[in-house]
């Protein structure tokens, strides 16, 4: 279980909507988010992981904590979250995973090992600098292409350790790629933005298929899904829909049914040190 911790002024910098975030951002609270799904995680004793961009754990440094004291990982989500912030140089990039992960590591006490790319967009420049500044792994490939939004269709499926080349092909890379899960039947990603708009009956069936196939499931959700939003003019209808307390529901019929299946709820670094010493020499 993964949370992507972007912030409402984000997601209007996404869709070019002019805004003041002062105003914006207490109008979709984060922490609200953040505590809900803190909430729906304890009840199910499970720990997930919290990727998080530098610029909300300098302004949300207290729940940040909270995130972290509570057993949670607390991962990285790039600084700013703009959505080509790890499209750029080589340089730009290493200046900002730098600085995102100090401000992670002051808030926190401990230095951030995952990553995940703003908006699910990064390139091959991300990996390298990942990997020169002691990342474990890197949670950005989706192995489908939704277009205008993110993905690879010929990624693989299951973790792998990426190419120098092209970071949608296997290779020799140190980092591990723990790429976000798909539904078999149609790839598209098993998150909570697909979820509200297909149903949690098409999250479970991706669960159970990934699970015959031998696949790890990774799913993702933020905080904005699980509360009430305004109205902007420019957000799309389809980052509405049964956002709040519906969401909590699927939640819990997804975690639920997981658990039935006998799935295990680990954060992803640990599942990564797993991977790395029990899985991939097989």
């Amino acid at each position: 279980m993964t949370v992507d911790v972007d912030d409402w002024s984000s997601l209007l910098n996404f869709y070019s909507v002019r805004h003041d975030p002062s105003i914006t951002d207490a109008q979709a609270s984060v922490e609200d988010g953040v505590n809900r799904l803190l909430q729906v995680f304890d009840k199910h004793d499970i720990r997930a992981t919290f990727f998080v961009p530098g610029e909300v754990a300098r302004k949300h440094g207290q729940v940040v904590r909270e995130i972290y004291e509570d057993g949670h990982e607390v991962a990285c989500h790039g600084l700013t979250h703009r959505r080509k912030e790890f499209l750029m140089t080589k340089q730009e990039q290493e200046q900002n995973i730098r600085k995102a992960t100090l401000i992670i590591h002051e808030t926190i006490g401990q230095r951030p090992v995952g990553f995940r790319a703003p908006c699910l967009r990064a390139n091959e420049t991300t990996l390298e600098v990942l990997d020169e500044c002691g990342y474990v792994y890197d949670s950005s490939v989706v192995p489908t292409f939704v277009p205008r939004y993110y993905g690879n269709v010929i990624a693989p499926t299951k973790p792998y350790h990426p190419s120098s080349s092209f970071m949608a092909k296997k290779g020799s890379r140190k980092l591990l790629e723990i790429p976000v899960s798909v539904n078999p039947l149609v790839r598209l990603p098993l998150s909570a933005a697909w979820m509200r708009n297909l149903g949690s009956s098409w999250v479970r069936f991706g669960v159970k298929v990934n699970f015959m196939l031998g696949h790890p499931v990774v799913f993702y959700v933020h905080p904005r899904d699980v509360i009430s939003l305004p109205k902007v003019k420019g957000v799309p209808w389809h980052l509405y829909r049964n956002v709040g307390h519906p969401v909590v529901r699927m939640l819990d019929e997804i975690i639920g049914y997981s658990k039935r299946l006998r799935a295990r709820f680990v954060r992803a670094s640990d599942f990564a040190n797993y991977w790395k010493l029990h899985i991939e020499d097989f």
